[in-house]
């Protein structure tokens, strides 16, 4: 059983990295690209953007990008384990009988 659990949480984390989430911020200024697990796989900068010349204003929305695109990947992760654990516990307790809006869900 404890094998399967296990197997069953890396077909989430596979699931996690295979999902890529784009952001971006500054009208396009700064473009994110991250995996569901949170890995950063581009940061895109364009040059052509007006604000490209204030190096304080491409720093602030790199922030931003990536904030956000924290965020998105966290809601993926917990939507991916909420799935997940409704389908291991019995009787609906994977939503821990109503308590998940205790954690913010």
């Amino acid at each position: 059983m404890f094998q399967q659990i296990e197997e069953q949480q890396k077909a989430v984390q596979e699931k996690l990295a295979g999902h890529i989430l784009e952001t971006s911020s500054g009208e396009g200024l700064v473009t994110v690209r991250m995996a569901g697990n949170k890995e950063v796989r581009s940061i895109i900068i364009d040059r052509e953007h007006p604000g490209y010349a204030d190096a304080d204003q491409v720093e602030d929305h790199l922030v931003l990008a990536l904030n956000d695109a924290i965020r998105q990947a966290s809601t993926l992760e917990q939507e991916l384990v909420q799935e997940w654990m409704s389908s291991v516990l019995p009787g609906g307790l994977g939503a821990l009988g109503g308590l998940g809006s205790l954690f913010g869900k």
